[in-house]
């Protein structure tokens, strides 16, 4: 037992049909946030702050507070068995062999927080400028730096005035990485001319950089997920008058009225996640808003299921039509990743731990004794960020000019990201070697994929088309950073060091590291866009919701999660989810700052 206060939706909703002798008021809250993931328990915490307001919370998932899931090696699996991870098959890539990759998102309060690396990235400033160059009135860097801070306790970065101090969310940097390979693939970086950083999320950071990446953890080292950090359970037990969290619990569609020539969000359906409860299904009314907070592949799929959405793939379904708007479940935006795996000796990866029962019960005594060791680190340690523009055939930096480094202008983003990692991170296991992975990562794609309803059906997973290489530009930036990994091993191997291939392309021809792309693609489960900002719902640029997160033409209803992005930017994506639930809740409390007023 964890001593959290969770409700079942009998006691949060009514059933239906609704029974007129039932006060209204015993279901009627003035907030329903759907989806208790990254974003949701963030502005579920912010809104209850204030004793007056009532919130209710629905999640998916359980609360599943267990040792295991604070502990970041064994948390970060998300094919062990106990894993809080869902997992379906995405619909055929098209334009890479027809092959399915499997689509992965946690499902638990905290959602992809309790299953990630735990990686706290921003991106660059440039990323949210392009926000406010596409139309977005406060979204631009200077707008949102205060949310990053104000969310985020940097214990690793103490006096740096664009960090936070005093936030819920703890994280920080191992300096000493136990693997000795980093020591040479770091130092081939240098080489290559790219500069060392000591915080990658600094706005002043050139735009090719590389360093050791912030991991959300708390100072007993455990993974410090959004529930952990917004709604643990002490919180809620003070708060839980007036919030309600409700999870193992599907929402399947919003309660919809039409007063004249407006659409209102009113309420919710939902049901126990227990399919052996379906049969019961209930309502909760809201006062103000319903939030959704389900995710880029779960805040679509709920408002399709509730007819907001392309009014042809609607009718399909059988779905009656409240608001034609096309761009739901559209515009769906991923990092593609392509591993560049090299064996090196066993002991200088995390397939130690595989092949040594007991070096792995060794690390996790010393875990359990000082909370250090390989338990205590996610996978990934440190990561290289690099503008494919500025590389030459070679793999090396060809432009130093200061200017095409500024990383505060959008058109000097960078579009790769070199996640280093002691493991193999390939779709198939490599059993009896060490293994470390460059996972060469296109972080500003053009291509586009869709989100859809397989049926109905609300308990049905939905088909996710990644859309990768649907456009075929996305190849040239992908094999400059390929060349780039390669480049990487043979400086290491200059050192010394007794790196081998293991999976690189064939040759070194645009046709090879083509092929081989098509083979090695995956997802890095980035998943944004699908309900996009934007002023306008049908034209050019359709979009979903406005730069309140409104959704257009609905009252009452608003989209609070990586969907609501307009572009996905160039990082992971869990520090700018909470930053969007941060703003959020403030936009929805009112709170504006000086220059607001001002403008």
């Amino acid at each position: 037992m964890t001593g959290f206060p969770e409700v079942l939706p009998e006691e949060v909703g009514t059933p239906i049909p609704v029974s007129p002798s039932i006060p209204i008021d015993t279901y009627t809250y003035d907030y329903i946030v759907v989806g208790g993931g990254t974003a949701g328990c963030v502005l579920a915490s912010r809104l209850s702050e204030d004793g007056d307001v009532s919130v209710l919370l629905l999640e998916q998932g359980p609360v599943a507070d267990t040792w295991a899931s604070r502990v970041p090696l064994l948390s970060g699996n998300m094919f062990a068995k106990d894993s809080l991870a869902a997992r379906w098959w995405s619909l055929p890539l098209k334009n890479a062999d027809n092959r399915f990759l499997e689509i992965i998102r946690g499902e638990a309060l905290g959602g992809t927080s309790r299953i990630n690396g735990m990686l706290y990235t921003r991106g660059s400033p440039g990323d949210y400028n392009q926000w406010k160059a596409l139309g977005h009135d406060g979204w631009a860097y200077s707008d949102l730096e205060r949310y990053f801070v104000k969310s985020e306790k940097a214990r690793s970065h103490p006096s740096a005035p664009f960090r936070g101090k005093t936030g819920m969310w703890e994280n920080g940097q191992f300096k000493d990485i136990p693997y000795k390979t980093t020591a040479y693939v770091d130092h081939a970086v240098e080489l290559l001319g790219i500069e060392r950083v000591p915080d990658l999320n600094s706005p002043d950071a050139p735009a090719a950089c590389t360093g050791i990446v912030d991991i959300v953890q708390d100072s007993e080292y455990h993974r410090h997920s959004t529930y952990r950090a917004f709604l643990h359970p002490t919180l809620a037990q003070d708060r839980r008058k007036h919030l309600k969290i409700c999870p193992n619990s599907i929402v399947s569609r919003l309660e919809l009225e039409r007063a004249g020539e407006s659409l209102y969000a009113t309420g919710v359906y939902f049901e126990a996640t227990n399919s052996r409860k379906a049969g019961y299904r209930y309502l909760a009314r809201a006062r103000e808003e319903v939030v959704l907070c389900a995710g880029a592949l779960g805040s679509p799929q709920i408002l399709m299921m509730s007819g907001i959405g392309p009014q042809a793939h609607l009718l399909d379904k059988g779905i009656p039509v409240h608001q034609d708007m096309p761009a739901v479940g559209g515009h769906l935006s991923d990092h593609m990743g392509v591993p560049v795996a090299f064996e090196v000796p066993l002991s200088d990866s995390l397939h130690h731990l595989e092949e040594s029962p007991l070096k792995a019960v060794m690390e996790l005594a010393r875990y359990i004794l000082s909370g250090q060791g390989a338990f205590s680190r996610p996978f990934q340690n440190s990561s290289t960020f690099v503008p494919s523009r500025l590389l030459d055939d070679s793999g090396s930096i060809a432009n130093k000019d200061p200017r095409r480094l500024d990383a505060s202008l959008p058109e000097n983003r960078p579009d790769i990201e070199l996640m280093h990692i002691a493991h193999d991170c390939g779709d198939y296991d490599v059993s009896g070697k060490g293994v470390y992975t460059m996972l060469v990562t296109l972080i500003r794609p053009k291509s586009e994929g869709s989100v859809r309803l397989a049926t109905s059906n609300p308990r049905a997973r939905p088909d996710v088309d990644l859309g990768f290489l649907s456009d075929p530009s996305d190849y040239a930036p992908l094999r400059k950073g390929i060349r780039l990994a390669l480049r990487i091993g043979e400086e290491v191997r200059k050192q010394g060091y007794p790196l081998m291939d293991l999976k690189v392309p064939d040759g070194t021809s645009d046709e090879d590291i083509n092929r081989f792309i098509r083979e090695h693609l995956r997802t890095c489960f980035h998943y944004t866009s699908t309900c996009r900002m934007g002023k306008e719902t049908h034209g050019e640029r359709p979009s979903v919701v406005d730069t309140e997160l409104k959704v257009h033409g609905v009252r009452g209803l608003r989209v609070c999660d990586t969907s609501v992005f307009p572009e996905i930017i160039g990082s992971h994506i869990m520090a700018p989810a909470v930053m969007v639930a941060e703003k959020c809740a403030d936009t929805m409390k009112g709170v504006t700052t000086s220059a607001e007023r001002a403008g």
